[in-house]
C-alpha cells in the first residue's frame, strides 16, 4: 500500500481559549486572531503540500480553521464526531483556574500523568486517544496514497500522538500541548500509523499562541 500523509492540525485560538476555559464540546467559534492563525496555516500547506482531502472534527473552531486549507485547494471539508475534543463532562466551560482550586488531584493529572488523566463526568485521555486513532486509520485507509489534512484539539491530537507511539509514561513528556494551529505529519503504510513531526509552529512566528502553562 502506498504511504499516506496525514497532518493533523490543532484548530486556531478559539473564543473559548480566550476566555480560559475547558471548552470540551462546547461549540466556541474561531477568536479574530485564530481566523488569522489558520490563514497562515493554509498558506504554508499549500507551499509544502498538495492536499487530497481535509477533514475536521464537526466543531466549529476546528472546522473553521480546516476550511482555510480547504479553499486553498478547492476541497470540501468532510466531519468526523470522532475528531472532536475530549468530553469535558462537568468541567465543561469551567475557567481552568477554578478547576485547578476545585480538584487539585484531578487536575493535576493532567500534567503528571497525562495518559491517565480524565475531565470529571467526562472522558478519560486513553479513550480519546483510542476514538481519535480509529478515526485517522479509517481516513487514511480510505485516501491511500494521498495527503489528508486533518484538523483536531489539543487533547484528540496530543492523545493520538501518545497512542500511535505508544509512549504513555508521563517522565518522558515526548507530545507536549501543541499551540492554536501547530501541524503534526503522521504516515500510514502497512496497516500502521508513525509520527513524523509533531507540533510544528514556526510558520505562526509571533502569532502563536499556547494552553495555560498549569495544564
Amino acid at each position: 500500500m502506498k504511504e499516506t500523509t496525514i497532518l493533523l492540525v490543532r484548530h486556531g485560538e478559539s473564543e473559548g481559549n480566550v476566555l480560559g476555559v475547558f471548552t470540551g464540546h462546547s461549540g466556541y467559534p474561531l477568536s479574530e486572531l485564530g481566523h488569522r492563525q489558520a490563514a497562515k496555516t493554509a498558506e504554508y500547506i499549500r507551499a509544502h503540500y498538495q492536499v487530497d482531502a481535509v477533514y475536521s472534527s464537526d466543531l466549529p473552531r476546528a472546522f473553521q480553521t480546516a476550511e482555510y486549507t480547504a479553499k486553498a485547494f478547492g476541497l470540501p471539508v468532510i466531519t468526523n464526531a470522532a475528531l472532536r475534543e475530549v468530553y469535558a463532562g462537568d468541567w465543561e466551560n469551567c475557567r481552568y483556574v477554578d478547576l485547578a482550586a476545585a480538584y487539585t488531584d484531578i487536575y493535576s493529572m493532567w500534567g503528571t500523568d497525562f495518559w491517565n488523566a480524565y475531565c470529571v463526568g467526562g472522558e478519560m485521555v486513553r479513550e480519546v486517544g483510542e476514538r481519535v486513532v480509529n478515526a485517522l486509520i479509517s481516513i487514511a485507509e480510505a485516501n491511500p496514497g494521498k495527503c489528508i489534512v486533518v484538523a483536531g484539539h489539543a487533547t484528540t491530537i496530543r492523545g493520538a500522538l501518545c497512542r500511535i507511539s505508544e509512549l504513555y509514561e508521563p517522565a518522558l513528556r515526548t507530545f507536549g500541548w501543541g499551540g492554536n494551529c501547530a501541524i503534526s505529519e503522521i504516515a500510514y503504510t502497512d496497516g500502521k500509523l508513525k509520527v513524523v513531526a509533531d507540533n510544528k509552529a514556526e510558520h505562526l512566528a509571533d502569532m502563536l499562541t499556547e494552553l495555560p502553562s498549569s495544564l
